[in-house]
């Protein structure tokens, strides 16, 4: 099996799994009502790919870790597997051996990544929703479970078991013998705080909607919770895997509130393998080894986390050897890399997906013509294979193919510029249009060329496009001010690994009424009723089949609608020095305990 092939397995395979895990539920129900499907009980331990819970389980004992759980691949018999998700996943680069370290060993490890986005909470593990600040982020705090980097196992973190009681109630079992940096006791308490808190509007969480779902969580005892939803959730256990489920020390929180929180005048305090040692805005994060961490203490003891914008300057940091690993180098650099006794380039399948998000609401993008037009004239294939080197795979809207939900028969918008002049001649604009371009550097490979370059195929077709780059910071200071129009730069990295955590928290009218405590954001800008109606039906839909049939009705509507400019599933390609040992994950999660030293 090839590289390529294997990462292709290792997706669908998690995507039967999540399958598996929505279908668990229901199969309870058809227990309760005398059918014939057999109730799972417990998971414990890792779950894997067709093994999301099984019949007869128990609950270890709290504080227990139980051996893995796996089904050696077999499927349940509760859990039909749809055909979506057969897309081959492809990567155009073999990762090559890992050369010799070259020099003195480092006192420290340094990260690089092309954009900071830890600009609005501090370093809060809760309130961002944002790929590089979650793997920044998870180096302190932690979830109640985590995602493998195989993409298809889900294992135990600070909850070491949980099981579902009904279609409503999750119960966990949690880690005993933790206690956060500051030396508060890890406990059930802890997870009632943390919970609660993000569903409180005045958090102003960024994830807030994907969590809305959360009734209420009782403790039942020190160390087991039970979350009860307010309708079946399909996807609690992931829901419960990171992001605003990174656990933070409730007496600190309290004491700090939000604003000492984001100030980070009382540090930062998680139970994760690494404590927090200085950071202020724009400067690097640096951390320490948390030495009495639960899961032994990483091997490399010192981290520095560091922004570098540019992309020339990024490169030529790993080259000399400022910077250990970074993200997103240009596929042009790969050779290079590769010939050099310093360092390699890796790389991966991607599960991040860029757009360039319609401001609907405002003209000239009011005109659904006028955004179709745009979608038949940006001619994304070509840019894929002319500015990415075929890095890149297209995709019809903002779902990849191993995303549940996924629909397979709706194919990616054709380069047709005569459609698209036809398209503007109906919408009244027989000499095409101005519109805005808002884009930003440094978030993905080569975001700056792909913006200009889609520019420059819409001009051709008389669609006249204004490009704007802006800072990151300065982008994220205008998104929340509601104050771009046109086309505005977005992308996606789906960590749910299903469609419920894309199109729900991007373009549901629910979100866009109430993100940014109620004032809205210029790149949540899409709403649709119909599409409303059923994104949420999905949303809350046990039944496998039914949920796939939704959201490919759902999928359809945006596609007509032209709700963003849709694009391509990325490959992410990192530069990493021969003193690391460490292999990409496809979720970019770049995290120092996966790391040691090559000596």
């Amino acid at each position: 099996m090839t590289a390529r092939e294997s990462l292709h397995s290792l997706l669908i395979n998690r995507r039967r799994f999540l399958i598996g895990s929505a279908a668990a539920a229901a199969s309870a129900v058809l227990a309760a009502c005398g059918g014939s499907s057999t109730a799972p009980t417990a998971t414990s331990a890792a779950t894997k790919a067709g093994g999301a819970t099984t019949a007869g389980g128990s609950t270890p004992a709290a504080g227990a870790t139980p051996a893995a759980q796996t089904t050696g691949g077999a499927t349940p018999t509760f859990a039909p597997i749809s055909t979506a998700g057969s897309q081959q996943v492809t990567t155009s680069i073999q990762n090559p051996p890992q050369g010799k370290p070259q020099g003195n060993k480092p006192s420290e490890l340094v990260l690089a990544w092309g954009t900071n986005q830890l600009t609005t909470h501090g370093i809060d593990g809760q309130l961002y929703l944002a790929t590089i600040a979650e793997s920044q982020l998870r180096h302190i705090y932690e979830p109640m479970v985590k995602v493998e980097r195989d993409g298809k196992t889900v294992s135990p973190a600070l909850a070491t078991a949980w099981k579902r009681l009904d279609d409503n109630t999750m119960q966990f079992t949690l880690r005993q013998n933790v206690q956060f940096h500051n030396g508060e006791e890890w406990a059930a308490d802890a997870v009632k705080f943390n919970i609660e808190r993000i569903l409180d509007p005045k958090s102003n969480a960024d994830g807030r909607t994907t969590y809305t779902v959360i009734d209420r969580v009782d403790v039942m005892d020190k160390y087991t919770v039970n979350i009860h939803t307010a309708k079946p959730d399909p996807v609690l256990l992931l829901r419960m895997s990171g992001f605003a489920m990174n656990m933070i020390a409730p007496k600190w929180a309290a004491a700090a509130g939000n604003q000492g929180i984001a100030s980070g005048t009382m540090g930062y305090v998680g139970t994760g393998p690494y404590k927090f040692k200085s950071w202020s805005p724009n400067q690097d994060l640096v951390v320490e080894s948390n030495e009495q961490y639960w899961g032994g203490a990483p091997p490399i003891k010192n981290v520095r986390m560091k922004t570098i914008a540019e992309t020339a300057t990024r490169v030529a940091a790993v080259r000399s050897g400022e910077v250990h690993v970074a993200k997103d180098i240009p596929p042009e650099e790969v050779d290079n890399f590769n010939k050099s006794t310093r360092q390699t380039a890796r790389a991966v399948a991607s599960n991040r997906i860029p757009y360039y998000v319609m401001e609907v609401r405002k003209p000239p993008l009011d005109n659904v013509k006028l955004r179709q037009a745009i979608n038949y004239a940006a001619d994304i294939d070509g840019i894929i294979q002319s500015v990415l080197l075929g890095n890149g795979t297209r995709v019809a809207t903002v779902l990849a193919p191993w995303h549940v939900g996924f629909d397979p028969t709706l194919k990616p918008y054709s380069y047709d510029v005569d459609k698209a002049k036809s398209l503007m001649k109906e919408a009244g604009f027989p000499n095409g249009f101005d519109v805005n371009i808002n884009y930003i550097q440094g978030r993905y490979m080569k975001d700056k060329e792909v913006a200009e370059a889609i520019a420059q195929e819409l001009n051709k077709a008389g669609i006249r496009c204004k490009p704007n780059l802006n800072d990151s910071s300065l982008e994220t200071q205008k998104v929340l001010a509601n104050q771009l129009d046109g086309m505005i730069f977005a992308s996606w990295g789906n960590w749910l690994f299903d469609a419920d955590n894309t199109l729900y928290p991007l373009f549901s009218s629910d979100t866009r009424a109430t993100i940014n405590n109620g004032k809205g954001e210029s790149d949540r800008a899409y709403g649709n009723p119909e599409f409303d109606k059923l994104i949420t039906e999905a949303r809350f839909t046990l039944d496998v089949q039914k949920r796939n049939d939704l959201y490919a009705q759902a999928q359809k509507i945006m596609y007509d609608d032209a709700a963003a400019l849709f694009m391509y599933q990325l490959t992410d390609i990192y530069g990493v020095d021969n003193w690391v040992k460490w292999e990409p994950r496809f979720d970019e999660m770049v995290w120092a305990q996966d790391m040691k030293w090559n000596e």
